[in-house]
């Protein structure tokens, strides 16, 4: 049997205390970005929620009332009151770029926030309880003393707007959901293409905003031969030319090779002054995200990789993963 020390023995220890105390603060600190990882990931979550009930009402506008409808009729399949679902569709219309969500403020933050219609004094508040450390309900305690409206008066405090402009991390998606194209299940790359420009309107909400097509099967040659690039959109906001290369399979290393070469004949080619430099998207069935990482190394910021879904999550699926958010 291990023989156990005494407690009192570690106080003698020499630079025990020391130990003990940068191990507790440690913890401590490991144990608070935890909780804060844990609340960006719902931020992020609820903003993609938001954007998709928003998304759902621009499809169906032509009926008067839509998105009235829905909401009592999402809140018990998910396991969420209506007023959450209300916040967090406000949120999104409030924040439609996700660029402008700042990491440092937690849920409870934002639902405070998001009822400030001023955009100034909205911003004004972030800024202050960011630096600040303001707690949520310090937060609510500023707002009441009018802790804006003073600082504007006395010309303590200047307040500047960011232009707001997404990065391409805020832009791409890890996965699209094509539920609505109607595929066989064993489709091929040609059938799956297809039924994207077939339904390009919708195709295009599920890329998000910003997007706007350009063309399909697009030639370009190099060494000779004719390459197709299968797909190729602009981004309004991020100012440059994406490619996208459609896959009905696993994701492969070549695929990242095949895109970096047309990307470069893109940049080389085609990209005109003041312009981003051209992105890649590569979307297939299924991904592994180590071998992604690899595959990728340093061109993490020209290509990305995401996958796509043609049918939804079964009910009980959606309601497990939103009831581990809530």
């Amino acid at each position: 049997m291990e023989k156990q020390i005494p407690t009192k023995n570690f106080e003698k220890l020499e630079g025990y205390a020391h130990l003990l105390r940068d191990i507790k603060s440690i913890l401590q600190a490991g144990l608070s970005n935890a909780y804060k990882a844990v609340d960006n990931i719902k931020v992020r979550a609820y903003w993609q929620v938001g954007e998709r009930i928003v998304r759902e009402e621009l499809q169906h506008k032509d009926r008067a009332g839509y998105g009235k409808k829905i909401i009592p009729l999402l809140a018990p399949e998910i396991g969420m009151d209506e007023q959450t679902l209300h916040h967090i569709i406000r949120f999104y219309r409030k924040y439609p770029i996700f660029s402008a969500v700042r990491r440092e403020l937690s849920w409870t933050h934002y639902r405070i926030l998001l009822y400030i219609e001023n955009k100034e004094k909205r911003l004004f508040y972030e800024d202050q309880s960011i630096i600040n450390r303001w707690s949520t309900r310090e937060l609510e305690k500023r707002i009441r003393k009018k802790e804006f409206e003073r600082a504007r008066k006395s010309g303590e405090v200047a307040v500047q707007l960011p232009k707001q402009l997404p990065s391409p991390e805020d832009v791409f998606k890890e996965s699209y959901d094509w539920d609505f194209l109607e595929l066989e299940k064993n489709h091929s790359e040609r059938e799956l293409e297809k039924a994207v420009l077939g339904n390009v309107g919708r195709a295009l909400l599920e890329f998000g905003n910003g997007f706007a097509f350009m063309g399909s099967q697009v030639k370009i040659l190099i060494a000779g031969q004719y390459r197709k690039i299968d797909l190729v959109f602009y981004h309004r906001l991020l100012k440059c030319i994406v490619l996208v290369e459609l896959k009905i399979g696993n994701f492969r290393r070549e695929f990242v090779a095949q895109m970096n070469q047309y990307l470069t004949y893109i940049r080389e080619h085609d990209k005109v002054e003041g312009e981003r430099e051209p992105i890649g998207l590569i979307i297939c069935r299924e991904k592994n995200e180590e071998e992604v990482h690899y595959a990728l190394g340093k061109l993490r910021q020209e290509i990305f990789v995401a996958e796509y879904k043609t049918q939804l999550p079964t009910e009980e699926e959606i309601k497990t993963k939103l009831k581990k958010l809530c």
